[in-house]
Formats: structure tokens, C-alpha cells, sequence
């Protein structure tokens, strides 16, 4: 197997057209929000920081109880889930809770998995 060899200007410009074809991808989810919670939804249950990430953004969209910090979030989602976090933000107004998009079920499994931690950051602050 032929390993290509680029020049830092092609690597750059490959990377570029990747990140722009990934932003591309994810506009047509960012316009349904119900897909944007299903895929956080997804990743929140895992235990990596976009899962922390992920978890700390609908936890907080949930009910009072919990915060985030959206610095943090932002920064810790990759391109796809950060614009599934700006897509739900897009259709979250006032008195728009996130049952509209997941159920009692789907958001107890990212409490037991993350719960405990976000309240313990809220009580910090």
C-alpha cells in the first residue's frame, strides 16, 4: 500500500473541505430538532467528554436542576454534535421544554449515567 505524501498547504485544504463537508451533512439535521436530541441523546449516554458535553446541554434543557456550561459544551462536541447543540438552541424557546423531543425514558438514562455530576457542578457555582 502507497502512502500519499502531501504538502502542509494540501493537508490544510483537505482538512478544510472535510470540516465543510461535514457542517454541509449536518444542515439538514440542524433543521429538525427532533433529530438534534436524538443525536445528542445518543452520545450523552456514552462516557467520553462529548457524552459529558452532550449530557450537561440536555440535562439543562430538561428541567432546573441541572446546569451547563456552554463554553464547555461547545468545546467539547465535535462538528457534527455542535451543530445538533445549535440546532436544538434554534428551536428551544420560552416554555419549550425538551419532552417535546425525548422521553421520560430516553432523558433517565442520561440522569443515571450523568446526573449526579451536573447537580454537583451546579452547587459549586
Amino acid at each position: 500500500m502507497k502512502t500519499q505524501t502531501l504538502t502542509r498547504e494540501q493537508f490544510i485544504e483537505q482538512f478544510i473541505a472535510r470540516q465543510e463537508q461535514e457542517r454541509a451533512n449536518a444542515a439538514a439535521m440542524r433543521a429538525d430538532p427532533q433529530a438534534c436530541a436524538t443525536v445528542l441523546w445518543q452520545i450523552a449516554r456514552g462516557d467520553t467528554g462529548g457524552g459529558r458535553a452532550a449530557s450537561a446541554l440536555l440535562l439543562s434543557l430538561w428541567n432546573n436542576h441541572y446546569a451547563a456550561n456552554m463554553r464547555d459544551v461547545m468545546g467539547n462536541l465535535d462538528i457534527k454534535h455542535t451543530e445538533a447543540a445549535l440546532g436544538l438552541l434554534e428551536h428551544m424557546g420560552g416554555g419549550c421544554w425538551l419532552e417535546r423531543y425525548l422521553s421520560d425514558e430516553q432523558i433517565m438514562q442520561v440522569i443515571n449515567q450523568w446526573g449526579e455530576f451536573h447537580e454537583i457542578r451546579r452547587e459549586r457555582v
